[in-house]
């Protein structure tokens, strides 16, 4: 029997200051920007995915608090997302900081933080996951949202 075919997990996380301005990344291999997060890697669990991407992308320490989503590559367009031959199942969580300062990677080459209404140019699927994060920040009731 062939080794199964199947869905990348990613795992994002969605973080606001006190000023309600959230916590991004400009990509290192398209130049836009998206949440902090990435690949799921074997060995972790998802939250622990989530912890990890923020500090290597953005340099810092969170702690998830929450789920907030599942969203799936089936549901937009790739337009300027550098792997298109992958498909993605998107694991989303709310987050505040504990610890460390911005810092970018191999992978980012800007971190900034940004009000709603000052969103800047996205890479694919993030801005469904942005508009389900600041939806959620402002009804603590909202159940998490799935596709």
């Amino acid at each position: 029997m062939p080794k199964p075919i199947t869905p990348l997990v990613g795992c994002d996380v969605f973080v606001l200051n006190e000023k309600n301005e959230l916590l991004m990344i400009k990509r290192a291999d398209n130049g836009f920007w998206a949440l902090p997060g990435g690949c799921h890697d074997l060995g972790e669990t998802p939250k622990m995915c989530a912890i990890r991407e923020c500090k290597e992308e953005a340099g810092y320490d969170v702690e998830v608090t929450e789920l907030l989503g599942v969203f799936s590559s089936n549901c937009y367009a790739y337009v300027n997302y550098p792997w298109k031959e992958n498909q993605f199942c998107h694991i989303l969580y709310r987050a505040h900081i504990v610890g460390g300062q911005a810092k970018t990677s191999s992978e980012t080459t800007e971190v900034g933080w940004f009000t709603e209404s000052n969103i800047p140019p996205l890479t694919d699927g993030h801005e469904p996951r942005i508009r389900v994060g600041f939806a959620a920040a402002k009804d603590p009731k909202l159940k998490p949202y799935f596709e």
